[in-house]
């Protein structure tokens, strides 16, 4: 079945006091896959599964959770994989494959790109150090390889980051955020989120963030009756 008939039939059995109803768990669990698969999100659907396992951890199945956390992860910058990781207990958090994932969801938060890219193109060299998070790169790639768009999610949000932190920035840098990306897509990207070609399509402005700066006056207001109650209030010591 479809995600979008599966959504809409979801939609209408987790409304109001049936929404966290345990029978419900595997046609969430359908409806998520066909997220994979076609590569649609729905917020609602996946933070009531993360729930409903949650409050029945007898159906629990990790596998699903770790394609709602990636599927939060392709709609960066919005807080849903935050709200996902507060919706897994904590006892399940030791697990190798969500550890993965939740590693992979810092260096994208932190918007480290570069390291990001060397782990999808089997190029990341881990460190000796005993806090290294990535000891087996090769098994990011695997991970994400089922998530369908999951590559192309990364770049729209780069492209969003460098929305609100650029003004201007080269096509040969931008390449390089993007993963390697041909000129071609850069510059239908580039195109996509308004970005103006300069120098001969070396340069793209991205926008002019001073102008977009709005200052504003605070006025702090002082009731000075309230202080003169409080002056009156106080009582002069005795003198001794």
């Amino acid at each position: 079945m479809s995600f979008d008939r599966l959504q809409n039939d979801l939609h209408e059995a987790i409304e109001g006091v049936n929404r966290y109803n345990p029978e419900n768990v595997n046609d969430l669990a359908a409806c998520v896959q066909a997220m994979v698969t076609e590569n649609k999100y729905d917020k609602d659907i996946v933070l009531t599964i993360l729930k409903l396992f949650q409050l029945n951890p007898e159906k629990y199945d990790e596998a699903v959770v770790r394609q709602v956390l990636l599927k939060t992860l392709m709609v960066l910058p919005s807080s849903d994989f935050a709200l996902a990781k507060c919706l897994i207990d904590t006892n399940r958090l030791g697990s190798q494959e969500l550890r993965r994932i939740f590693d992979l969801g810092a260096v994208l938060e932190s918007c480290n790109f570069a390291v990001f890219w060397k782990l999808v193109k089997g190029t990341y060299k881990p460190s000796t150090s005993p806090t290294e998070p990535f000891k087996v790169p090769g098994e990011i790639a695997k991970i994400i390889k089922p998530m369908v768009g999951f590559e192309d999610a990364v770049k729209q949000y780069v492209c969003r980051v460098i929305n609100v932190t650029f003004q201007n920035i080269e096509k040969t840098l931008l390449s390089r955020l993007l993963g390697g990306a041909s000129d071609k897509e850069v510059t239908a990207l580039a195109k996509k989120f308004g970005w103006e070609a300069k120098e001969n399509g070396a340069v793209f402005f991205v926008a002019n963030h001073d102008a977009t700066i709005k200052t504003r006056n605070i006025d702090e207001k002082i009731q000075f009756t309230h202080v003169a109650d409080l002056l009156t209030s106080v009582q002069t010591p005795l003198a001794l």
